[in-house]
């Protein structure tokens, strides 16, 4: 006869890891689909200006102290954040928030877009040179989403909000690759589970009838989920949506990051070769990172007095980390 053997169940870090990532997100889809107004103004007010101080410390301990061959490359990231953080800026306070303008401002949308596209494809295409490899594919594919960018160009702005929450879960992907492999699996079932999440939410949520636009932040988040350009669709099911997609993403960036990369505890600067190295710049780079906890501090100060102008000008000033994700997403390929 043969003997069958039951293999016990052993419970692992990879298994604890799943099932509070799944925990965390049930219990962030029930109040947030419950309380979207009232969660969108918490979780920006506690999360928006810690989260950006671990996104600039996790770059900081990748920046090499010497660019090497990668010097095209950073050269090309780096301006080009600086470039289009200050084209945004321009277009932003001249316009009035000019994404979301839906007559006078598409073409200056349509623009800025395709420059944002034909950068990240020169990114990658510089990166493939790199690795030795043909990625000019990456320039057909920039050209195709830069013509969506003329034709839907409210549509393609609109689409970048919901979208950018992810690129914090890809960076998470990369550095579980790389610092935690045994959790990969169990990952991947957790990015699974965010589908599930949302069809929930938008299963619930769909009949329910717009939320209140009754004072000028209420009608600014609407606004930011894009509930004048899809007019159709609950703006109760968009708030929702885009808050909880936004909360994944600071989840990702202050625990999730930090709990698979050592170098991204933020006290360890001993692993940011910018300070610690003999050819860093130790005292510069400490000075940054005491203003960018500064700022984090004044901008609790300034959601406290006024939430409604603070979130006003942090959104239109987190185009730089929105566009400083790109270089090092696109390095770690």
């Amino acid at each position: 006869m043969q003997e069958i053997r039951v293999r016990p169940f052993a419970l692992t870090s990879a298994h604890v890891f799943l099932g509070a990532f799944v925990l965390a997100c049930a219990l962030a889809a029930v109040l947030i689909g419950s309380f979207p107004l009232q969660l969108s103004i918490v979780t920006i007010f506690l999360f928006a200006g810690p989260h950006n101080l671990m996104e600039f410390r996790y770059f900081a301990a990748r920046m090499p102290v010497r660019w090497g061959r990668s010097k095209l490359f950073y050269s090309v990231g780096i301006g080009g954040v600086v470039v289009l953080t200050a084209a945004y800026l321009t277009l932003y306070f001249a316009s009035g928030n000019w994404l979301w303008s839906l007559e006078s401002w598409q073409i200056y949308a349509a623009v800025w877009n395709t420059a944002l596209i034909l950068w990240v494809g020169l990114l990658f295409y510089l990166r493939g040179k790199q690795r030795r490899r043909d990625w000019s594919i990456a320039f057909a594919a920039a050209f195709l989403l830069a013509g969506l960018a003329w034709i839907v160009p409210q549509y393609w702005s609109l689409a970048l909000v919901y979208l950018h929450p992810f690129v914090a879960m890809w960076f998470l992907e990369r550095q579980i690759r790389r610092t935690r492999p045994e959790w990969l699996r169990a990952y991947h079932l957790c990015l699974i589970s965010i589908p599930v999440f949302l069809i929930l939410l938008w299963t619930l949520l769909a009949g329910q009838p717009n939320l209140t636009q009754e004072t000028n932040l209420f009608w600014r988040i609407n606004q930011h989920a894009g509930s004048e350009i899809l007019p159709s669709i609950s703006s109760h099911l968009l708030v929702a949506t885009h808050v909880f997609l936004e909360s994944i993403h600071y989840f990702v960036w202050l625990l999730l990051i930090p709990l698979v990369d050592r170098r991204a505890i933020p006290w360890r600067l001993n692993d940011v070769p910018l300070f610690a190295s003999s050819r860093g710049i130790p005292k510069i780079f400490a000075a940054f990172l005491i203003f960018s906890a500064f700022v984090s501090v004044a901008l609790w100060f300034g959601f406290a007095i006024d939430y409604t102008t603070t979130r006003d000008i942090y959104f239109a000033f987190a185009i730089g980390h929105v566009l400083a994700e790109f270089p090092f997403l696109v390095k770690m390929l």
